[in-house]
């Protein structure tokens, strides 16, 4: 599998490899009502599976109560505790993590293929026997808790905190799945046993990787007692209304200021233009060629590093740029970028600009599949959003065919200077400054925790 990913920097240019080689290495089974996506991988003897799980913080009776319960699936079963449990996957040499979005949450073992069967065995354990003991949770909301209070003092963090629930207010994704402060004093054992059942029952995909013998698991597997009888439901939302203000949180010690800048998308607005706007994203922030790099940092020195993103789930997604600058030079940072959504959007781009950014996304895009995990993950996100697999491989050729009128349209549609939300984190002294872009709406930070 890794030398057909390998083979995107050597064979860009026909593109016969994707359908020949790479696809058939994906093979999608059923085993009973389970759904299955194996990677066939016998490059080293082990394996990963992770738990596409459609059901996330959306289910949430209260935020955070999805993200405590995987947290806390290894806090103690009726037989073991917590330290049996570390130990158990510690002899085997195990990993596991999970993942929450708002639309599904993912559960994901890796460790060494012979130990298959009794790694699994243990994961369904926890999933049909989790006790999570009350002395382990308020351990876990004491830390919790402290982390949330602590968070002042991390302004990066507190920042794209606050701009997901500025961004989108009045949507239901506009709750962080980590829970708050007043969240996290509601949790208890008995919601997320609760919590676990609603998980069990949602409808479920298993990715796994490794070589043939990973197949094997298939009876152990069988024991979880999961379900498929729950989906996700769509959510309609209205579009992003015009924004005419600029929300500042102070913030104290702070010597430089967090700017986020950014809104939702509805499905209508996304459409099928997932590679234009991922390549829009890649042209905007990231690499140090990049336009927002070029203009805040090489040519001003205003930041150090300026990122894009266009993040789209199945039923919305959310478009932002993410930087940062002195006290003093933040509101030219701001213009700057407000300047630079005018300039792509009415299509004054340089050949040379344009050209080099399709040489970077096309020459950079294998290296995001060099890592097993990162592969499946942008598999169950095709899935998730209901994409053909194809696209996945034939995505160098569709950037390599792109126009700079294409994203100059993209510009205009994905980052229209009326419809951004911009939240800064800094110095209270701000206020004045940018007052000069909008008006300012002075609001605090615990409010947000």
């Amino acid at each position: 599998m890794i030398k057909y990913l390998s083979a995107f920097l050597f064979l860009t240019a026909t593109f016969a490899w994707a359908d020949d080689s790479f696809l058939k290495s994906v093979k999608r089974m059923e085993w009973d009502d389970l759904k299955v996506v194996w990677i066939e991988d016998d490059k080293f003897p082990n394996f990963t599976a992770s738990v596409y799980i459609q059901d996330g913080a959306l289910g949430d009776s209260f935020p955070g109560v999805t993200q405590s319960m995987f947290d806390q699936l290894t806090s103690g079963t009726s037989k073991e505790g917590q330290r049996e449990l570390a130990e158990f996957f510690d002899f085997y040499g195990a990993n596991l993590k999970h993942t929450v979005t708002h639309e599904y949450s993912v559960f994901t073992v890796q460790a060494l293929t012979k130990d298959i069967n009794p790694v699994m065995g243990k994961v369904c354990e926890l999933f049909k026997d989790a006790q999570f003991p009350e002395s382990e949770l308020q351990s876990y909301v004491s830390r919790a808790k402290s982390h949330l209070k602590n968070l002042v003092t991390s302004h990066s963090n507190l920042a794209d905190r606050i701009f997901r629930k500025i961004s989108l207010e009045n949507t239901p994704y506009a709750q962080p799945a980590e829970g708050t402060l007043e969240s996290y004093g509601k949790l208890s054992s008995s919601i997320l046993k609760e919590r676990l059942q609603e998980i069990k029952r949602a409808k479920k995909v298993l990715y796994i990787a490794g070589p043939k013998d990973v197949t094997g698991m298939e009876k152990t597997i069988a024991k979880c007692g999961w379900k498929n009888e729950t989906a996700l439901k769509r959510h309609e939302l209205k579009r992003a209304t015009g924004q005419s203000q600029i929300y500042l949180i102070p913030v104290p010690g702070a010597n430089q200021a967090q700017i986020r800048i950014g809104r939702f998308m509805i499905r209508d607005e996304i459409g099928h233009k997932y590679d234009q706007f991922q390549f829009l994203a890649g042209f905007m922030g990231g690499s140090f060629t990049s336009k927002l790099v070029q203009e805040l940092r090489v040519k001003r020195g205003l930041t150090y590093s300026a990122g894009a993103y266009v993040s789209i789930q199945r039923d919305y997604g959310r478009a932002g740029i993410i930087t940062f600058s002195k006290t003093e030079t933040t509101s030219e940072a701001i213009g700057i970028i407000r300047d630079v959504f005018g300039e792509v959007s009415n299509g004054k781009i340089t050949p040379k600009e344009f050209s080099h950014q399709q040489g970077h996304e096309i020459g950079s895009y294998a290296f995001g599949f060099e890592e097993i995990s990162a592969f499946i993950g942008q598999i169950m996100l095709y899935d998730h959003q209901g994409r053909n697999l194809s696209e996945l491989v034939s995505f160098p050729e569709r950037v390599a065919k792109m126009t700079p009128q294409e994203l100059a349209e993209s510009t205009l549609e994905v980052f229209p200077w009326e419809k951004q939300t911009v939240v800064v984190v800094g110095d209270k002294s701000l206020e004045k400054t940018l007052s000069r872009i909008r008006p300012v709406r002075v609001l605090n930070y615990q409010d947000f925790l």
